[in-house]
């Protein structure tokens, strides 16, 4: 019983993800007029890995970077400290470079 919830859990967050990737990815994939192509490209590259990233990593990048939120509020949203947020950001930062580079993309 315990482990086809965490089955359907398990799958009810995989459709979750893909369908933040899609709309990500359709949303840079239209140019806005004030996006550079490299800045559209960078961001179509890390949509993509988003699959690679833990769920905190997952929810920093989308919270930041998509939803464009401040630390701040992401701090109050998640009832953490600003600075475990900006640690993590970081971090998440820094692995997604590491992801981009070796692919080449930036």
């Amino acid at each position: 019983m315990v482990a086809s919830r965490v089955a359907c859990d398990w799958h009810r967050g995989r459709a979750h993800d893909e369908a933040l990737r899609e709309r990500l990815v359709s949303r840079w994939a239209r140019r806005p007029p004030d996006v550079s192509e490299g800045h559209r490209v960078l961001a179509i590259a890390v949509a993509g890995e988003l699959d690679s990233l833990s769920l905190l990593q997952r929810q920093m990048v989308s919270l930041r970077f998509y939803a464009d939120l401040p630390v701040s509020t992401i701090a109050e949203l998640l009832e953490i400290p600003e600075g475990t947020v900006k640690s993590r950001l970081h971090s998440t930062v820094a692995a997604l470079r590491i992801r981009l580079q070796e692919k080449e993309v930036i």
